[in-house]
């Protein structure tokens, strides 16, 4: 029995190929596999960045995904997660210097609690350490604040970080670890 090979299903592609094929014109399918795979970490990472502003992080991670569909000189030289982050950072710095170009300031941020069973004062007690992390996160230095939401809200390895932010490894591993240190004094503070 002469059994044929089936070409590959898009969901089964690593995420190098999909890259390629859009680089090649091929767009709609691969984008959206990569879009299902990566958005939720993509955003999380954005939203971090932008202070919690939700609308300039989905316009952000919006450009983002736009900027990945354009790219036609993709060459997997390093591993797409880190290409991919490294547009969302770029749009971000542009977005950043638009701003301050038009001597606009950026407001507070939305605070999402879940919805479930909570008692008033469990939910209030959730709220105010939410804030508290909060708060804390974003009076990090930006460069320790970066890695922190790299690593543990989008789920970078610390090599990934270190190739996205143009860092050394152990540079990566420093920041995480005064990160943590500013963390838990303000954190200690705040008690």
């Amino acid at each position: 029995m002469n059994a044929q090979a089936r070409p590959p299903r898009i969901g089964d592609l690593p995420d190098e190929d999909l890259m390629t094929l859009i680089a090649q014109g091929i767009v709609a399918e691969p984008v959206a596999e990569l879009f299902r795979r990566h958005n939720r970490a993509l955003f999380n990472f954005i939203a971090w960045s932008c202070q919690g502003d939700r609308d300039e992080a989905e316009d952000i991670c919006q450009k983002t995904w736009l900027k990945l569909m354009r790219c036609a000189n993709y060459q997997p030289s390093a591993a797409f997660r880190t290409f991919l982050y490294q547009i969302a950072r770029n749009t971000l710095l542009d977005a950043r210097k638009s701003i301050y170009a038009r001597h606009e300031a950026l407001d507070g941020s939305e605070e999402y609690i879940p919805d479930d069973d909570l008692t008033p004062e469990a939910e209030l007690g959730l709220q105010q350490n939410l804030h508290r992390v909060h708060r804390a996160l974003m009076n990090l230095p930006v460069l320790q604040r970066e890695v922190v939401v790299l690593r543990f809200f989008s789920e970078l390895t610390l090599e990934e970080i270190a190739a996205l932010v143009d860092a050394g490894f152990e540079t990566v591993k420093s920041r995480l670890r005064y990160a943590f240190a500013h963390l838990r004094r303000e954190l200690e503070q705040a008690e």
